[in-house]
């Protein structure tokens, strides 16, 4: 069964460079609701 973690980060300030980095990183955008954005990754032991 697959497990994932979460990670939740403010989108108010231009979040393209961290956006890139956390997507290299294997993040995943999932939702973006009231100024936050909601991403999660596959969790490897």
């Amino acid at each position: 069964m697959k497990r994932y973690e979460y990670k939740a980060i403010s989108a108010i300030w231009k979040p393209e460079k961290k956006l890139n980095q956390l997507g290299y990183d294997g993040w995943e955008l999932v939702a973006v609701y009231s100024s936050v954005m909601y991403l999660k990754r596959e969790y490897n032991d």
